[in-house]
């Protein structure tokens, strides 16, 4: 019995089995990079459309239509806006294409060999604890933010069939305090200054409160999913000790999860990439549901293991292919080797959307992209 995608997808998070493996391909950590996804249009011979960047920093876009549906992707993303009257555009200095976030935070990216965009500037690097407290924020809950969401929602809901993720404004409070302070200096701060790395995290959380309650008000009953994270791993071990996690940042997560529950019963899925099993379960005592974007290459995070240990009670939102390894430098053939292998550990039981381990990045052939979603729609069937 065929589903609509979105009971596919609601079904696979409930941890009950669908008619296939939901397919999650053209959200925030599910989709491609800009030249990948001109290299895979080339290669199908869909010429025209949009090129719509859907996060700036990481040059990933929101995919072309035709794309979405020739490999049956079963979701759709919405986000908030800035609030006016910031309006996001690039410039040029000297070799470097610019951009600066509503925060102040700059970014930069070499005009002729940039793939991704990089930090150049942190509006909180080198400043004290007091110049941090009076530092004013942008408006959380301007209502520019939301305008016209709870209507973009509910035109997904009646013109497609697809599940709705609701995605975060910031990568998360540990993510956000270093695009404050500078990546070098927040890591210093875990070491040396306790008492900035909790200003610093209890005035990301400042803005993030009622940011996330205004979003969830607007949408939180129409959507499935709602999207949040914090990268907390590497590809060998956490980013930093577990302890410091459980100090600084697991109470402030679980105060933004308690938020959303409150207007929402969407599922939330958590992103954090890298090597993380020591922190899986505090994810699944906060409230987190499914996992993303399940980076099977790092260690400790061989998708089997992972359905053994935490399947009862995790979903795993990725996991598709070992990216570097099989993406990038395999085959087709060994791409859908690959996908059978992780379909066949992760799928059984539910709890499974099928997606790439983060992003599909720039240098993956589109021959392998395609392999990859046709071996999904093959091998997730149930």
């Amino acid at each position: 019995m065929s589903m609509t995608p979105r009971d596919r997808v609601v079904t696979a998070l409930a941890h009950k089995e669908p008619d296939r493996v939901p397919i999650g391909f053209g959200c925030l950590h599910d989709s491609i990079h800009v030249f990948g996804h001109r290299k895979l249009k080339e290669h199908l011979g869909f010429a025209g459309g949009d090129e719509r960047i859907q996060d700036a920093f990481q040059q990933i876009v929101f995919p072309d239509e035709r794309l979405l549906q020739r490999f049956q992707a079963d979701c759709r993303p919405v986000y908030g806006m800035p609030a006016k009257p910031y309006t996001f555009a690039y410039y040029q200095e000297g070799e470097f294409r610019k951009w600066r976030d509503e925060w102040g935070t700059v970014y930069r990216q070499p005009v002729k060999t940039g793939i991704w965009f990089d930090f150049e500037k942190h509006i909180w690097s080198g400043k004290t604890a007091q110049e941090i407290k009076a530092h004013k924020l942008p408006d959380p809950t301007d209502p520019s933010r939301f305008e016209g969401l709870r209507d973009q929602v509910q035109t997904l809901l009646r013109d497609t069939d697809k599940a709705i993720v609701a995605h975060a404004p910031t990568g998360g409070i540990v993510e956000h305090s270093y695009w404050l302070r500078g990546v070098d200096e927040a890591y210093m701060d875990m070491a040396a200054d306790p008492k900035l790395v909790e200003l610093v995290a209890d005035r990301v959380v400042e803005w993030l409160e009622p940011w996330w309650t205004e979003y969830m008000k607007a949408i939180g009953d129409l959507v499935q999913v709602v999207q949040m994270g914090d990268d907390l791993g590497g590809q060998d071990g956490p980013l930093f000790s577990p302890e410091l996690y459980r100090r600084y940042f697991k109470p402030r997560e679980a105060r933004l999860i308690r938020i959303v529950r409150k207007y929402s019963k969407a599922k939330i899925y958590f992103h954090s990439c890298g090597a993380i099993r020591e922190y899986i379960p505090d994810l699944i005592e906060i409230g987190v549901d499914a996992l993303n974007p399940v980076q099977v290459q790092a260690r400790n995070m061989d998708s089997a293991g992972l359905k053994k240990d935490f399947g009862k009670d995790l979903s795993f939102w990725g996991g598709g292919a070992n990216p570097n390894a099989v993406m990038s430098r395999g085959t087709p053939e060994d791409v859908r080797r690959e996908v059978k292998r992780r379909v066949e550990d992760l799928a059984p039981g539910g709890g499974f959307v099928f997606a790439s381990v983060h992003n599909i990045q720039s240098e993956v052939p589109p021959q392998n992209v395609v392999a990859f979603f046709e071996a999904a729609l093959e091998y997730g069937k149930y």
